[in-house]
């Protein structure tokens, strides 16, 4: 059996903060290099949520809710990644969480 995964979360925006959708191209763009990494991914829905910005603004969203699952040393390349994805998006930040989830991927039995 291989090694426990950790579980993130992590929030992708679906409107910069000028209002304008992120094109769905890029989306899947994004999801690809998760998936490259991690090799899959679970979208969970979308959510929204507010967060205040440098400047104190009110900044409100509505984001794409991925999971992740990923070994221990993929961990600096997925924040990496992230980060990446907030300069692509033009965020000041990113929401990653990391849970207290261990993932297993248990084979069916022979």
């Amino acid at each position: 059996m291989e090694e426990p995964k950790v579980k993130y979360v992590l929030l992708l925006p679906l409107n910069t903060n000028d209002g304008a959708q992120v094109p769905r191209q890029v989306l899947l763009e994004m999801l690809e290099e998760i998936y490259v990494l991690a090799g899959g991914y679970s979208i969970a829905g979308t959510v929204k949520g507010a967060y205040r910005m440098s400047d104190g603004t009110k900044q409100e969203d509505d984001s794409l809710q991925v999971w992740i699952a990923v070994s221990e040393r993929d961990v600096p390349e997925l924040e990496e990644m992230v980060a990446k994805f907030g300069k692509m998006l033009g965020q000041e930040t990113m929401y990653l969480e990391r849970t207290a989830a261990a993932v297993r991927f248990i084979p069916p039995l022979d």
